[in-house]
């Protein structure tokens, strides 16, 4: 990954029933493509070719089951991709501005 934003991504974890949030680093690429890194450094996790993989974006209060935050998260700060077949990527920033900002970015066109 190259030049990109860090946030936390909910992702399951030790068995069907148990999540937790993990920090990662998200690249917005010029193809419109989103790039879940490890850091920096590392190569992509996970790709969502955003103009034909994601069916909307949900804001925080649009969440209605929005599992327990890490510790200083605020439901404002939360977003979530909407993926096809009932799959959906939640993120959380570390402010209400950089997830808003987050949002119009990947709601371009």
């Amino acid at each position: 990954c190259t030049e990109g934003r860090g946030v936390w991504i909910l992702k399951p974890s030790r068995g069907f029933m148990f999540k937790q949030w993990k920090e990662k680093y998200l690249v917005l690429t010029g193809e419109g493509s989103l790039l879940v890194c490890r850091d920096a450094e590392s190569p992509p996790d996970q790709v969502v070719a955003l103009q034909t993989n994601c069916e909307s974006i949900a804001e925080g209060r649009e969440i209605l089951d929005l599992p327990r935050l890490p510790p200083g998260g605020r439901r404002d700060c939360c977003f979530a991709l909407i993926l096809p077949q009932n799959k959906f990527l939640l993120l959380l920033s570390d402010s209400p501005d950089d997830c808003r900002w987050m949002s119009d970015v990947l709601l371009q066109p």
